[in-house]
């Protein structure tokens, strides 16, 4: 029982040794890093701000090919979570509502989906 316990001691000592180590060199690293990065801040040449550069104005784009009025007709409740989803991703949320949509592929996909909940028209 006492090698047990001597044992138990050495090794614990040696743990201890490794850990002070370890940490020794993490802060030595960080030292290091923390060095380097304020000589790079002060050695790099400051940007010049020109004001002559246009200021980039918010555009939005229209989409001049064809497009698709979807009207809900039919109530989402009660059908699989897959037709749900896809009524608001069209933007639909009550009976009635209309959106006008671009007619390509994507739309006309979600449209498959809730074929049986909705109207389309082409406008």
């Amino acid at each position: 029982m006492a090698e047990t316990k001597k044992t138990t001691t050495a090794e614990t000592t040696a743990k201890k040794k490794t850990t002070t180590k370890t940490t020794a060199t993490k802060t030595a690293t960080t030292k290091t890093a923390a060095t380097a990065k304020s000589i790079a801040k002060t050695a790099a040449p400051k940007a010049e701000v020109k004001a002559e550069a246009p200021v980039a104005t918010a555009t939005t784009k229209t989409f001049d090919g064809p497009m698709v009025k979807i009207t809900q007709v039919r109530s989402g409740a009660g059908r699989i979570q897959k037709q749900q989803k896809t009524l608001v991703a069209l933007g639909l949320k009550k009976i009635g509502q209309s959106v006008v949509k671009k007619d390509n592929a994507q739309t006309r996909g979600m449209i498959y989906v809730v074929a049986h909940l909705v109207k389309v028209e082409k406008v």
